[in-house]
């Protein structure tokens, strides 16, 4: 079992109880700093824990301020595969300890090296249009392909169009879940989540036992911000809870950076919304790596979809209006009209009106 300093042990015994919310655990610290004691801890606090949660709760601390107990929850978090890291120690994160309310320990599981790696936030909608997803996967692939880890969570959409395409193409990436390892939501997603574990880092402020609030949600994000250098908003409406990952990134001082979409969209319109406020505005993986002097790697026609070759084995004897496009591919506009997008955004088509070309001549097989 990993060996724990005194006032480690402190810290994972007070964040063990459920019943207890940040804001008190936070003030109990405050009222004992460095305290190398549990009973010292609540010697100190006595009179804030019952005036706040009540005498009950104060002698459930107080009979469970003990050895038997302690180890009884390192040896469950064991058993469990959970790891920890406490507020204060050498290994936490030095880009959380500054944010409001950092967390008092982190849960994880995966290579926590990954902290000192090159972080970058990406987040979008629940409901995300095939077309954002795309963009979600291209930009992950651009981004890791110069040595980005991305942050992320684990929603169905963009987050895990993240994931996948990080681990798919040989990168690693960092999930942050709302709730403790024994409950991930959406549950379906388990197994996403172990394969992030082996081949990056999942991470949690909370205890494995916590069962996901919907509030956990929001306060979640402010670990995605305060972890990432940058934050790309890649979709989300007007009440997304994106706009909590933006807000955050805002207030921690971080690089934001949003998509933009056309009028009507209903899953875009957070993301105008983000730009008019002052969020980068971004149509190219080419935006991001500019502004951190990266290198653009281009895309050839060798690591192409096969639906993506196909257009460009069509436009390579010349431009094409998108309805003869379409007749050549046996395809609808609604078909190819995100394939054509990201192609632009790769940077291997041009568009003029509804008219494309190959931006290069030499990408035909």
């Amino acid at each position: 079992m990993i060996e724990y300093t005194k006032e480690q042990l402190c810290l994972i015994w007070l964040d063990s109880f459920l019943g207890l919310e940040y804001k008190h655990k936070a003030r109990i610290m405050e009222l004992a700093p460095n305290c190398r004691s549990i009973l010292e801890l609540l010697d100190v606090s006595k009179e804030y824990i019952i005036s706040e949660v009540g005498e009950n709760e104060y002698r459930t601390l107080k009979a469970s301020a003990n050895k038997e107990y302690l180890q009884f929850i390192l040896g469950e978090y064991q058993k469990k595969g959970v790891k920890l890291i406490t507020l204060g120690a050498n290994d936490y994160p030095t880009q959380l300890e500054n944010i409001a309310c950092p967390p008092i320990v982190i849960y994880y599981k995966g290579d926590k090296e990954l902290f000192n790696s090159e972080l970058f936030g990406i987040v979008g909608s629940r409901k995300s249009l095939p077309l954002s997803i795309n963009l979600a996967q291209n930009y992950t692939k651009e981004l890791i392909s110069v040595g980005f880890v991305p942050v992320t969570g684990i929603a169905e959409g963009v987050d895990c169009s993240v994931l996948t395409t990080a681990l798919e193409n040989g990168g690693k990436a960092i999930s942050v879940i709302a709730g403790g390892f024994d409950n991930i939501y959406p549950k379906v997603h388990t197994e996403i989540i172990d394969k992030v574990a082996e081949n990056g880092l999942v991470i949690s402020e909370y205890p494995p036992q916590t069962v996901p609030k919907p509030y956990h949600f929001p306060v979640r994000n402010r670990v995605i911000a305060g972890l990432s250098k940058g934050v790309l908003v890649v979709s989300g409406g007007i009440k997304s809870g994106t706009n909590y990952t933006a807000e955050y990134a805002e207030e921690f001082g971080r690089d934001l950076f949003a998509i933009p979409y056309s009028v009507g969209v209903a899953s875009g319109a957070g993301c105008n919304e983000l730009i008019k406020k002052g969020a980068i505005l971004t149509d190219s993986p080419k935006d991001i790596l500019d502004f951190y002097g990266k290198e653009v790697k281009v895309d050839t026609a060798s690591n192409l979809s096969d639906e993506e070759k196909l257009i460009i084995k069509n436009l390579s004897s010349g431009e094409m209006h998108v309805e003869k496009l379409c007749a050549a591919l046996n395809k609808r506009v609604f078909e190819i009209t995100p394939i054509l997008s990201v192609l632009e955004i790769k940077g291997l088509i041009v568009k003029s009106g509804n008219v494309y070309g190959l931006t290069r001549n030499d990408l035909e097989e």
